[in-house]
C-alpha cells in the first residue's frame, strides 16, 4: 500500500492534462460520474493551411508563391480527425478508490452518531423517570419509613443495650474474635481446625446471646413491627416502578427507533468497508498496470533513489 501511495503522486500531471482538455469542452453533467469515457478531440490541422500563406514552410505547410504569380490549382488539404483518449491512467479505478473512501468514513461518522443517539435516548428516558414526580415521591417516602424504622428500632433497644448482661455477651463475642485472630497470625495460617471450630462456636454463641436480647426486644414493641410494614411496602412500591420502568424501555418507540439507526448503520458501514477494500485492490491492480505498462518510458513514475531504480517502474 505504501508503493501505491507513492504512485498517486503522478495524479497532478495527468490532472493538469485532463484540465488542459476540458477547457474548450462542454459544461460536464452534474453528476459524478461525468469524468468516465471522456476523449478528446483534436481539431482539424486548420492552422498550418493558414500558415501556408504565410511562410508556413518552417511549420511543416507548402511554401508561400513568389509575389505576382498565380499559383497552379493546389490540392485541398485533407481533414483528419483524431479521437484520442486523454490518458491512459487509471483515473476511474482511482476516483473510486477516492469516493470509497469517502463513504466508508461517511458510515463510520453516522454508525457513531446512530450509537450516540441511542445512548442518548435512554439517558433521558431514565432521565425523565428518576425526575418525575411520583417516582420522587416513591422514593422519598422509602427513605422516610427507613429512617422512622431506625430510629424507632435505636430507641427500642435502648434498655438492652444498658444491660451488663448484653454487654458481657458482647465483650466476650470481641476478644474470643481477636484472639482467634492473634493465634491465626502467629501460627500463619496454620492452626489445628480442633482449636478454630471450638473457638468460631464460643464466639457465635456469645454473639446469639446478645442476638436474642435484641429480638425479645424488638418483638415486644408494636410501633417497630409498624413501621417495618410501612418500609417494606414503601420499598416495593419503588421496586415495582424500576421494573416497570425497565419494561417500558424495551417498548419504548424512541428508542427502538434509535436501535433501528444503529442497526441501519451497522449493515451501512460494513457495505461501505467491503466496497473501500474492493476499490482499494482495483486501484491497486489498475495503477499497478499502468505503471507496468510504462515502465520504459521513464514517465511511469517520480524518480527516487532507490525502490524503482532509473527507468520510474523497474522489475
Amino acid at each position: 500500500m505504501t508503493r501505491l501511495f507513492s504512485r498517486l503522486l503522478t495524479v497532478p500531471v495527468f490532472a493538469g492534462v485532463t484540465c488542459a482538455a476540458f477547457a474548450f469542452a462542454d459544461a460536464p453533467p452534474d453528476t459524478q460520474e461525468w469524468f468516465r469515457g471522456q476523449n478528446q478531440t483534436i481539431a482539424p490541422n486548420h492552422g498550418a493551411a493558414n500558415l501556408a500563406g504565410q511562410g508556413g514552410a518552417d511549420f511543416g505547410g507548402p511554401a508561400a508563391p513568389p509575389p505576382g504569380l498565380q499559383p497552379r490549382q493546389q490540392p485541398q488539404p485533407q481533414v483528419q480527425v483524431h479521437r484520442l483518449s486523454v490518458s491512459d491512467f487509471p483515473d476511474d479505478q482511482v476516483h473510486d478508490w477516492v469516493v470509497a473512501n469517502a463513504r466508508y468514513a461517511y458510515s463510520r461518522a453516522m454508525f457513531h452518531r446512530a450509537e450516540r443517539e441511542l445512548d442518548m435516548s435512554v439517558r433521558n428516558a431514565q432521565r425523565d423517570f428518576e425526575q418525575s414526580k411520583e417516582f420522587a415521591d416513591a422514593v422519598a417516602a422509602e427513605r422516610q419509613a427507613i429512617d422512622a424504622f431506625n430510629a424507632q428500632r435505636n430507641k427500642s433497644l435502648e434498655s438492652v443495650v444498658k444491660d451488663p448482661k448484653y454487654q458481657a455477651s458482647i465483650q466476650l463475642r470481641d476478644e474470643v474474635g481477636m484472639k482467634l485472630k492473634r493465634l491465626q497470625a502467629v501460627n500463619k495460617g496454620q492452626l489445628p481446625k480442633e482449636t478454630v471450630l471450638a473457638m468460631a462456636s464460643l464466639k457465635l454463641q456469645y454473639a446469639n446471646d446478645a442476638h436474642a436480647m435484641e429480638s425479645e426486644a424488638l418483638d415486644k414493641d408494636d410501633a417497630l413491627k409498624d413501621l417495618r410494614r410501612k418500609m417494606v411496602a414503601a420499598n416495593a412500591k419503588v421496586t415495582e416502578m424500576r421494573v416497570g420502568f425497565d419494561n417500558s424501555i424495551r417498548n419504548n418507540p424512541q428508542i427502538l427507533q434509535a436501535r433501528r439507526n444503529v442497526e441501519d448503520s451497522r449493515v451501512a458501514l460494513i457495505t461501505a468497508e467491503a466496497y473501500l477494500n474492493g476499490a482499494a485492490v482495483a486501484g491497486f491492480l489498475a495503477t499497478d498496470y499502468s505503471l507496468y505498462r510504462h515502465r520504459w518510458e521513464g514517465l511511469a513514475a517520480p524518480q527516487f533513489t532507490n525502490g524503482w531504480g532509473q527507468w520510474g517502474f523497474g522489475y
